[in-house]
C-alpha cells in the first residue's frame, strides 16, 4: 500500500526515461524480471515510457520489447523449476496444489492479471505442466504484453504522462485489494471462529472501501479546483 501510494508521486515519466536512457535496455530487463518475482517495481509503467520515448525517436521499441520479454521468460523459468522442485509443498499448505492446474490459454495470458501472474509460473512447475509448452506459452503471452504496454504508450504520445498517473491510481486500488485479499484468506483459512472471520472481513472491507474512496477523491480533486478557478474568472 505503501509503495502504491508512493508510485503515483514519485515515478514519472522523466524519471524512468531517465533510467533507461542512462542504462539503457538493461534497466527493462532487469525491472520486467525483478515484477515477475513479485517485487514493486512498475513494469507496465516502464513499458509506457518506452513507448512514449519511441514516439520520440530515443529508442527502438522493437528491442525495448525484445528485452521486456526475455526478463519475463528468465524470471518464469525461474518460478516454475522453483515451483516443479519444491512448490507442491507451499500450495498444498494453503489447500490449492491439488485443485487447479494453469492451461495454455492461462499461461498465455495470466500476465495481464496483476498478481496471478506471480503464482502462474510457480504453479505450472508444481503441477508438472510439460517445460517446453509452458516456455512456448510464456513466451507468446510475454511478447502480446510488453507489445500492448508498449503500442499504448506510443500512441499516448504527449499524453503520456497523465495516462502513467492514471495508471499508477488505478494500480494503488489493485494493490490494495490484492493485500486485503490475500490477508482475509489468510484469516478464513487459519481462524475456526466463524464469529471472528464474519468481523476481521468486515472490517477489511471496511478499510478497502475507505481508501478506494479516498483515492478517488484525489484524483477528482484536480479537476474540482481547475473548475472551481474557472468560475472565479467568469
Amino acid at each position: 500500500m505503501v509503495f502504491a501510494l508512493l508510485l503515483r508521486r514519485v515515478v514519472s515519466f522523466d524519471f524512468l526515461a531517465g533510467l533507461v536512457l542512462a542504462h539503457g535496455y538493461v534497466v527493462v530487463f532487469l525491472a520486467v524480471a525483478l515484477d515477475c518475482a513479485a517485487l514493486p517495481i512498475p513494469g507496465e509503467l516502464l513499458l509506457l515510457t518506452i513507448g512514449g520515448l519511441a514516439v520520440q525517436g530515443h529508442l527502438d521499441p522493437v528491442r525495448g520489447i525484445a528485452a521486456a520479454a526475455a526478463g519475463v521468460i528468465i524470471a518464469d523459468s525461474l518460478g516454475y523449476w522453483m515451483g516443479r522442485l519444491g512448490g507442491h509443498r507451499v500450495f498444498a499448505r494453503v489447500g490449492i496444489g491439488q485443485r487447479w492446474t494453469p492451461g495454455m490459454t492461462t499461461v498465455v495470458f495470466g500476465r495481464f492479471v496483476m498478481g496471478a501472474r506471480v503464482v502462474l509460473a510457480p504453479m505450472a512447475g508444481t503441477r508438472r505442466f510439460p517445460f517446453g509448452r509452458f516456455l512456448i506459452c510464456d513466451a507468446v503471452g510475454a511478447a502480446i504484453w510488453a507489445t500492448a504496454y508498449v503500442l499504448i504508450g506510443y500512441g499516448a504520445g504527449a499524453n503520456l504522462g497523465s495516462l502513467q498517473y492514471q495508471w499508477a491510481s488505478a494500480t494503488a486500488v489493485i494493490q490494495i485489494a490484492l493485500t486485503i485479499a490475500i490477508v482475509a484468506f489468510a484469516t478464513v483459512k487459519f481462524l475456526r471462529a466463524r464469529w471472528l472471520r464474519i468481523a476481521v472481513g468486515a472490517a477489511l472491507l471496511a478499510v478497502f472501501s475507505l481508501r478506494a474512496i479516498t483515492l478517488v477523491t484525489e484524483e477528482l480533486q484536480p479537476g474540482a479546483d481547475e473548475g472551481q478557478a474557472q468560475l472565479g474568472l467568469l
